[in-house]
């Protein structure tokens, strides 16, 4: 059997035993919970972080928090992977927030090198392109950049240009349908 995988082998009951012997100041339990279950955890921390040295950063905060607040794990209210998956999703979440925002340089010079940037089959189609972006509003422009280009989500976007989710959605779309119309298709 991997060592990776023998946490989803081991029982609830012995994680319990353990967190329970972590609560109270065990070094030894401490080791023998993190080897078990720091495999899953981090595959957590990978899917939230998306970068692996983060990850560890995060995972080891985790874990920390976990030997500090093994105490507070109650084995009649749940599962203690669950409970470990659960401080692991908030250590990351909050790394997340605490997060300064990407900062994109969106001004007319910033979109036309990110477009030049970009590989291209067809410099016709290219130049075209840069043309049709040169014609919509800032804010269209912005929005495509940052989606297209850049490859936020729909969420970081909103997060970016200070407006609502389904603003932001509609000014994609709408920018979308100019950029169509520009190319002719």
């Amino acid at each position: 059997m991997a060592r990776g995988h023998s946490v989803l082998f081991e029982s609830n009951a012995d994680l319990c035993t353990l967190l329970e012997a972590v609560a109270s100041g065990d070094r030894k339990a401490f080791r023998t919970l993190y080897d078990k279950s720091a495999p899953v955890l981090f595959a957590i921390c990978v899917r939230l972080m998306r970068d692996r040295d983060l990850a560890q950063d995060v995972l080891q905060e985790a874990m920390t928090r976990i030997w500090r607040k093994a105490h507070l794990f109650d084995a009649s209210k749940g599962n203690a992977m669950a409970w470990m998956a659960v401080v692991t999703r908030n250590c990351a979440l909050s790394r997340i927030a605490a997060a300064p925002p990407p900062s994109f340089s969106l001004d007319e010079a910033g979109v036309l090198a990110a477009v030049e940037a970009r590989p291209s089959d067809d410099p016709v189609i290219a130049a075209d392109v840069r043309q049709c972006l040169k014609k919509l509003n800032e804010k269209y422009r912005k929005c495509v950049t940052l989606i297209y280009l850049h490859g936020l989500s729909y969420e970081e976007l909103a997060t970016q240009m200070g407006a609502p989710l389904g603003s932001v959605k509609s000014w994609v779309h709408r920018a979308v349908r100019e950029l169509a119309l520009c190319m002719g298709k």
